[in-house]
């Protein structure tokens, strides 16, 4: 080995030791590792620093920043972030030596906190020296919280007070005075306070000491509805009906069906209403509730499910057959949302015949018989009804059958009066002659068996007839009957009546005549004649 090539390594060596010696002298360290402050606050961040005083005998120069976010492998420092302007500063002191280490400390302070600073904050500082950067993970967490306003219901039995509780999730060091405040004035000073539920209105607490104040707590604010997708809903498809409203803590939704006073539960509490293929049926009027530990409001709306025409039907007036000559009206009708239009034609004809719910045929003929048919037809479909046939009678015909019907009526009427009237006849006779001790008993034969007899009997003998020819006996009506204790008149020819019992014999009108008399004897014949009227012979 020659001098200058020792030379050369010796000069490496010494080159190397500073700077193995500088590496493990940079160090960052973090005061914690999670802060949390809350909203509208101000924050300090701390961090030291160590680093060697020179290398090789050159003074070590220090530049620090903090940063969140990378752009380009490189920190974005905090001072020039748009997010942070005007909200954040450095104190960093003057770095002090002690022998070959210097040290130094740095605060980040972030006024004016926001949720949205939630973040990891890391330090970082560079200098002069070759590869003299440094940066420690994983850096400082900040959480930012507010205060809250918790609601609590103490006692189960009554649902009427709550407890309002002022706390933050970071937590508050020290004893705090708290204020109280229902619609922006002052109402108390305190750590909780009571309040009725049902007095509304809007509560939040603060910590003067940190010029702090909660956000709101309130009740639901009236909720609104929409309905998606938004237009006109038709039968079949897929509906979501959404309720939001504004309330702090957050309300929970119920949704009902409104069906006259009742109201059923329709979906689960919290889930929007949703029908994955709507019905017609499912019209009608909902509504949502919207609750939360300081009240409740509600909200209806009206659902219209629109639909094509269906159970299309068809009749006439009047109905049956239709006299020609006259006039009939056919009417249409069917179930539809929005209400159908409704259009007329006959059997196998392509045309129309008349448009609207109701078709009317003016003097009718025959040519008008046949089938005939409406269609109901909406934006959403259309509908046909069965056949009505349409039957056409003549005018003779009809009067034929209207006569005929008029006569057998009123030969149902004479029928009726004639029985009737002969029916009171009868009582009214049986009432005049009869006699309460009377009792009618069959005869065994009747009392003028032998009617011609009788009459041959009557009349002389020469103007008798031969036995051949007989007389011609009349009966409207006979009606025998028994009787005691009544005798038979004793002028009449050939009877045979014993005192304690007697046949009678009842009838209207007997005539007797005698046909062929001999033209010389006319007089005397019709003399003879008899003709005796009866109305009631008893005995």
């Amino acid at each position: 080995m020659t001098l200058r090539s020792a030379a050369r390594g010796f000069l490496a060596f010494l080159l190397s030791v500073p700077a193995l010696q500088g590496i493990d002298q940079w160090t960052v360290t973090y005061s914690s590792s999670n802060v949390c402050a809350l909203r509208k606050s101000t924050v300090d961040i701390n961090c030291t620093y160590e680093y060697p005083d020179n290398v090789l005998y050159h003074p070590t120069k220090v530049y620090t920043l903090w940063f969140t976010k990378v752009s380009n492998d490189q920190p974005v420092d905090l001072q020039g972030d748009a997010d942070y302007t005007g909200r954040v500063g450095y104190s960093c002191g003057e770095d002090s030596c002690n022998g070959s280490r210097c040290h130094g400390t740095c605060t980040l302070r972030i006024k004016d906190l926001r949720e949205s600073d939630f973040a990891v904050y890391k330090f970082r500082f560079t200098t002069n020296q070759p590869r003299g950067e440094y940066t420690v993970d994983p850096g400082v967490t900040l959480f930012v919280s507010d205060l809250q306003v918790k609601v609590s219901f103490p006692d189960p039995t009554d649902p009427t007070r709550a407890e309002l509780e002022c706390h933050s999730r970071c937590g508050l060091a020290g004893n705090h005075l708290y204020t109280w405040f229902r619609n922006g004035e002052n109402v108390g000073q305190g750590v909780n306070s009571w309040v009725q539920p049902q007095s509304g209105g809007s509560y939040s607490c603060a910590v003067e000491e940190h010029n702090l104040s909660s956000p709101l707590v309130y009740a639901p604010k009236t909720p609104s509805v929409t309905v998606s997708p938004s237009g006109e809903i038709e039968e079949g498809s897929s509906v979501t009906l959404n309720c939001s409203s504004d309330a702090n803590p957050a309300a929970d939704y119920t949704w009902f069906k409104v069906n006259g006073d009742n109201f059923s539960r329709d979906t689960n509490q919290g889930q929007p209403l949703f029908f994955r293929r709507i019905l017609s049926t499912n019209s009608g009027r909902y509504r949502c509730d919207a609750q939360n530990k300081l009240g409740k409001e509600s909200v209806s709306i009206s659902i219209n499910v629109q639909y094509g025409p269906n159970h299309t039907s068809v009749y006439s007036s009047p109905s049956g057959g239709i006299e020609e000559g006259s006039s009939v009206t056919l009417s249409c009708s069917s179930d539809a949302n929005p209400a159908a239009n409704y259009t007329w034609f006959r059997e196998h004809e392509d045309s129309v015949r008349e448009s609207g719910q109701n078709y009317t045929i003016t003097n009718i003929t025959s040519e008008h018989e046949g089938n005939y048919y409406c269609q109901a037809h909406n934006a959403f479909g259309r509908h046909n009804s069965s056949f009505l046939f349409i039957k056409v009678t003549s005018s003779s015909l009809t009067a034929m059958v209207a006569v005929s019907t008029i006569v057998m009526l009123l030969a149902t009427i004479l029928l009726l009066v004639f029985l009737w009237m002969r029916k009171r006849a009868f009582r009214k006779a049986c009432e005049q002659g009869g006699r309460p001790d009377t009792v009618e008993e069959p005869l065994p034969v009747p009392v003028y068996e032998n009617a011609s007899a009788l009459t041959n009997q009557m009349v002389p003998t020469a103007l008798r007839e031969p036995t051949e020819e007989h007389d011609d006996l009349h009966y409207a009506s006979i009606h025998t009957s028994r009787s005691k204790n009544q005798e038979v008149p004793r002028w009449l020819p050939g009877s045979r009546v014993q005192s304690d019992q007697t046949d009678a014999l009842i009838y209207s009108v007997v005539n007797v005549k005698r046909p062929n008399a001999v033209p010389g004897e006319r007089e005397k014949t019709e003399a003879t004649e008899t003709s005796v009227l009866y109305s009631t012979v008893k005995k």
